[in-house]
């Protein structure tokens, strides 16, 4: 039963979020302007494209030596998901179309995580003062993350011991050649623990020097030689191969970097995009080539008719007056660094801990310390990440919008729950078929009338500012909505899978809804 379960539950979720985490490692990677070398194909040669701060564009180096350049500031006009081979791990499952400043366009082929991440870096305009600044490392693989990782670990546990853990001569009390360990006590008797020992030489009754282990391994010991030796083995091995890890990617990306320079990076050799062939664009030219109901018109018809028929607490402006933003500034901020799902885990892990409602005995210190130790790590990681974004988006809500960088667009307000809201933009003079550009959600807030909630009206115009970190700030009729999260950059997103969450429950077509 617990095999099963470890099988079909535990270690798939674990795999799934070591990739989101690698994945989310190389997106700051690139925002942070460090090396970054993701594997895929241009036009169906396999290689590397090199996103490297040493390379004055990004360079893909195909597995014969041939460099390709392709310079940032274009469009990623569409990501395509591609089936899986039959019987081959799928790593690249993505195409991506790129569309470079001089107007040819390109194929890439990418894994899911990071097509969305790549699509929307070729398509910002290479920042000039990112490019003086001196070269950091590349980032790290996963494996030698967690090698390092695993090495402080048992550091730490080992320091808690040496520290923290009380010498002691114990009594050998019983002799198991078979298992080459001791049973021992302490402390008048009163501690018993099995520990290594030498079973040619223990005998019952002999003096043995034990550590008696602090919290949470009360009422365990461990001996002097060999517990000390396989900490500093394990130890001292998962350390050398994180480092060595390490240095490794960075040989490797030195590597192709003078290998891209000696090949002399030559233009892409795509098809031109003829005017003809020029689809209906987003704000920064995604194609319309999408389902009906995906479109300016089909999404909008469906939000009039969920605004008007959608069951439960109504929308109507936020209570805050003109010219505010739609949520406190410091409860924003509050809610965006703590409002994760961790804080439930720690809760219960604690409770387990205290409780022991299980009847776990010691072990309960070792399966809820764990959780708590994954919880912490986890809103630590959240508060850490999210911190970031507080600045520029409060930085935002306090600005001008007659300064240039706020963009007129258009915009569809879909809902997945009460307080669940996001904006749908697409560029201010697309058509009623312009296709979805992004998809941010927005911080849920207090309607103005009774028993409602806040939010701006189904469609409508918008002032937009990009953040540059992911959020978006739009103002609406005066009121600036804060976002909820970092938006989704659906020209970018192959499989639109949140847009659709919210669609899902909207969906209506355009001549069963009236204007």
């Amino acid at each position: 039963m617990i095999d099963s379960f470890l099988g079909m539950v535990v270690f798939p979720l674990v795999i799934a979020g070591l990739a989101r985490w690698a994945a989310a490692r190389r997106r700051r990677g690139l925002a942070a302007g460090r090396a970054v070398h993701f594997r895929g194909r241009l036009d169906g040669r396999r290689g590397r494209l090199l996103a490297d701060p040493r390379l004055d564009d990004p360079v893909f180096l195909d597995r014969a030596g041939t460099a390709t350049a392709l310079s940032r500031g274009g469009t990623a006009l569409d990501a395509t998901a591609l089936p899986n081979s039959t019987g081959q791990p799928a790593l690249e499952r993505v195409g991506l179309r790129y569309r470079t400043p001089d107007g040819v366009t390109v194929s890439l082929r990418l894994s899911t995580s990071d097509a969305r991440s790549v699509g929307a870096w070729l398509s910002e305009a290479p920042d000039p003062a990112a490019a003086s600044h001196r070269f950091r490392l590349p980032t790290a693989p996963l494996w030698a993350v967690l090698a390092l990782a695993a090495s402080v670990l048992i550091g730490l546990a080992a320091a808690d011991v040496a520290l923290l853990g009380r010498h002691t001569a114990a009594t050998v009390l019983r002799v198991d050649r078979r298992a080459d360990v001791c049973e021992v006590g302490w402390s008048g008797g009163a501690q018993h623990a099995t520990v290594d020992c030498d079973t040619a030489h223990a005998r019952v009754g002999q003096a043995m020097p034990v550590v008696s282990l602090p919290w949470p391994f009360l009422g365990k010991a461990v001996d002097t030689l060999t517990v000390p030796t396989v900490a500093l083995v394990a130890g001292g091995g998962f350390g050398v191969l994180g480092l060595l890890g390490v240095a490794g990617t960075s040989a490797a990306c030195a590597r192709r970097v003078r290998q891209a320079r000696a090949a002399g990076p030559t233009a892409p050799q795509g098809s031109a995009t003829e005017p003809d062939e020029e689809s209906e664009e987003g704000f920064d030219g995604a194609t319309a080539g999408e389902p009906t109901e995906l479109t300016y018109a089909g999404l909008a018809a469906a939000a009039r008719h969920a605004d008007r028929h959608w069951p439960g607490a109504h929308v109507s402006a936020p209570r805050r007056g003109p010219g505010a933003t739609s949520v406190s500034p410091r409860r924003w901020a509050t809610a965006t660094v703590l409002g994760t799902g961790g804080w439930w885990f720690l809760t219960v892990s604690v409770g387990g801990v205290l409780d022991d409602r299980f009847q776990l005995g010691h072990w309960r210190f070792l399966v809820f310390g764990a959780v708590a130790i994954v919880a912490l790590a986890r809103i630590g990681w959240y508060a850490v990440d999210r911190s970031a974004l507080c600045g520029p988006v409060l930085r935002a809500a306090r600005q001008d919008a007659a300064q240039a960088d706020w963009q007129p667009m258009r915009y569809v307000r879909l809902r997945r729950g009460p307080g669940d809201m996001a904006l749908v933009l697409f560029r201010s003079d697309g058509g009623e078929i312009a296709a979805p550009r992004y998809l941010q959600p927005i911080s849920s807030c207090r309607g103005s009338e009774r028993r409602t909630v806040g939010g701006p009206a189904p469609v409508g115009e918008a002032l937009v500012h990009d953040t540059g970190l992911g959020p978006l700030v739009c103002e609406i009729e005066g009121v600036r909505y804060l976002p909820k999260g970092r938006a989704t950059d659906l020209a970018a997103d192959p499989s639109r899978s949140e847009l659709l969450s919210y669609a899902d429950s909207h969906r209506r077509s355009t001549g069963r809804a009236r204007p």
